[in-house]
Formats: structure tokens, sequence, C-alpha cells
């Protein structure tokens, strides 16, 4: 797997190069890129630190957590019609091209207030949504995973959107607007999850003033279903299904907690930035309400203030996540109920399992980071960073851990990071 990851790295800067050979003679194409080489360092031996849900976690050392490397083209049919295309390749626990694509849409605008996309597009609910992926563009290694990692559940809507834009009291205003599809695959360490949501809404509202920016952003998703691999789920559905009541007094009650289908989350996020050159000050919250028990309702947020000196950007981030519903106590077995020893095991091995499935997907976790960012030319900088986690058990489903795997007791990890980060 490592090893056709690092090929791809390497390969796809030679296609883009190429590619950008092909445009230089086109006035009406344009090319860009980015790139990030990183290393990091996870002091926990239980749980494997990542980046984002679409990433496989690692533990301890890592090289793959925050490399990557993308491009983007855009194409100007007249004035009004562009199409844009961006793909980046990274440490995907995946390999189906398509969902390399992070975009791929076609603009118009209508005159100079209102425009439309329609396509694949960013999932625009905060203030990195259309630069994530590039980190010269941020201060930090990397976004606060705190508040940034259960986002990437939803990295892209396939669908459309409307945007109007205008200026009132030396600021201008931005409304967004889009519906359309999604699909993720979440995963761990030896499983993973794809969710399908049958359709999103998503509308944002932005000021933005001088040196200061403030974002709202509201969501609707419908998911349909999901997918868990690595492990037989549906013979363990129907297992639960054959258990009678008498055995399992509340079965279909956990049956219905687990088995995750058409069910409704709501999505509301604020987000603040201010930035005169000197002083930058970010700060975003977010509260997720759900009915899936794979998405548990939380609410998160992050402050991270910064002073340049020059070059350097020295910076320390405050972030955390809680859940707003205590993790549930399934019911469980009424082993006197059960005819023999063999039966009364088998029912402790299925309780056993749903507890572990549930509690997996707690998040209840804080931090606290510092770094500091060399700008060593004007496309490129290089960052360092340090992070502290207290992570409450079972709110470990930040991290990756194994199917089944049993934590106990509250966890801390030290995260260090190096990484190098340009455009071009």
């Amino acid at each position: 797997m490592y090893s056709n990851k690092i090929r791809l790295l390497l390969l796809l800067p030679l296609l883009l190069v190429s590619a950008a050979a092909q445009c230089a003679d086109d006035d009406n194409w344009r090319f860009s890129g980015f790139a990030t080489v990183g290393a990091s360092y996870s002091s926990n031996d239980e749980l494997a630190f990542r980046s984002s849900y679409l990433n496989k976690p690692g533990k301890h050392f890592n090289v793959l957590t925050d490399t990557m490397v993308g491009f983007q083209f855009n194409y100007h049919f007249s004035n009004d019609l562009d199409l844009v295309v961006q793909a980046i390749a990274q440490d995907r626990g995946d390999s189906e091209v398509a969902n390399y694509f992070e975009m791929a849409f076609l603009r118009y605008q209508f005159d100079r207030n209102w425009s439309a996309r329609v396509g694949r597009m960013n999932y625009n609910a905060y203030l990195l949504s259309e630069y994530r992926n590039v980190s010269y563009a941020y201060p930090w290694v990397r976004p606060p995973v705190d508040f940034y990692l259960p986002t990437s559940s939803v990295s892209y809507v396939d669908g459309a959107e409307i945007q109007y834009r205008h200026n009132a009291n030396d600021g201008v205003w931005q409304h967004t607007f889009a519906a359309g599809k999604s699909e993720s695959n979440l995963f761990a360490l030896d499983s993973f999850t794809t969710i399908y949501y049958d359709y999103v809404l998503n509308a944002t509202t932005t000021y933005e003033a001088y040196d200061w920016l403030v974002k709202v952003t509201g969501s609707y998703f419908m998911g349909e279903r999901t997918r868990i691999s690595g492990g037989d789920f549906e013979g363990f559905y129907d297992s639960l299904l054959a258990v009678p009541d008498v055995l399992w007094p509340g079965v279909d009650e956990v049956y219905d907690h687990l088995h995750m289908d058409n069910e409704p989350i709501w999505y509301l996020s604020l987000g603040y930035q201010y930035n005169n050159d000197e002083w930058l000050v970010m700060a975003e919250m977010v509260a997720m309400d759900s009915a899936w028990t794979l998405l548990s309702p939380y609410v998160s947020g992050y402050i991270s203030l910064g002073y340049r000196f020059g070059d350097f950007l020295p910076y320390i981030t405050l972030a955390g996540i809680e859940e707003t519903e205590s993790s549930r106590q399934l019911p469980v077995p009424d082993f006197s109920q059960a005819p023999d020893a063999e039966t009364a095991q088998y029912l402790g091995l299925l309780s056993f399992a749903s507890q572990e499935i549930s509690n997996a997907i707690s998040q209840s976790q804080r931090s606290v980071g510092v770094g500091v960012r060399w700008d060593v030319s004007p496309s490129s900088a290089i960052k360092f960073q340090y992070d502290h986690y207290w992570i409450d058990v079972p709110g470990y489903a930040l991290w990756g851990v194994s199917l089944y795997q049993q934590v106990s007791g509250d966890h801390m990890s030290n995260v260090v990071s190096l990484t190098y980060s340009t455009t071009f």
C-alpha cells in the first residue's frame, strides 16, 4: 500500500509539469499547484494519529500524514464561463481515481453579483473551505484536528451552487446556496466505512472588510445508508435480529441504534478571522446534531493566535470537541434466560461488540498546540508544530483504532510535526 502511494506522489509532479508545458502556449489555460512534504511522530501506543477521516491513520513516526501534492487547472471558454479541475494525491485509504478529484466544475458569471457552479465542488462550510489542502495558505502544519477532522466526513458535494456577492458598509457580502449528493470513505486501522448522503443542502453568509472576516454556515444532510468493510457487519446485524426478545430484552433497540439508514444531520458553524499582516487571529466553532450512531452529535471549536516577526510567525492554538449526548449504554442480554453456557457466551460476545461499536464513535478531547512558520520564500514555508492532546475515553473517535479494539482509561498523546509546503 505504502509503495503505491509513494509511486503516485512521485509520478504526479511529472504529469503536472507535462500538463503545464501544454498550457503555456494557450492564454485561456491557467495552471497552478501546491505540495507539502512532512514528517510527524505521535507518542500514543494504542491510538493512531490522523489528520483526516479520508486518510489511513498511523502510529508513531509517519511521513505520509501531511504529505500531499495537488494541481489545479482553469480553462476560460469566455469571460463568463470557465472550467476548474483540482486533483490531489495523498495517503488516502481508497484507490478510486475519482476520489482524488476534489473539484471539477463549470462556473458561469451572470453579472458582477451573481454566479453559479455545477459539478464537484468543495464543501463550503468553514474558513478554509477553498484551500484546506493548500498548507502554504494557513499558518499551521495542519488545520486543528479537533475542529477540522470531523468535517472531513464530507469533503465535496456533487451538485450545483448559486452565489451572490455585493458591496455594503465598506465591505463585501457573499451568500451561497448549494445542493447535491456526496459520499465519503472513513478509515480506521483495519476497516473503513462508506457513508452515502442522499442529498446535501448548504447555505453560507460571509462578510469581509479590511483585515477581518466573519462566516456563518448552515447545512442539512440526509444520510442514505452506510457500508462498513473490514468485518462481517451484515452477518453481525443478522445475528442481532435472530436473538429472541426473551433472551435479550431491547435487542431491537440495539439493532436500530447500530443500523444507520435514512437519518438526517444538521450542521451550524461560525468562523472569524483577523489578519493585519502582524497579528493573526482565527477562531471557529460548530454544533452538529445527528440521529446516526456513526456521527454522534457534538460541539467543537478552536482559537489560534499568532504574531509575525519578519519571516517568522509563532502561534498558539487551543481546541476541543465534546459530545452533546452522553455515550449510550445499550441494553444487555438476560443471561439468566440462556438455555446453556454456550448461548450465554454467544450473547455476551454480541453485547460486547455492540457496545464497542457504539463507543467507537464518541468524540471528546482537548488540545493545545504551539508552532512556528518560517516563510523561506514568497511561495514556500517551513513549519514546526507540537500538539498535546487529552482524550477522554471512550471519546477517541478522532483517532485510529482496530476493529473491536478495547480502549480503556483516559489517554494523552504528544504529536511533533515538521513540514515544507510550497505553491507553484
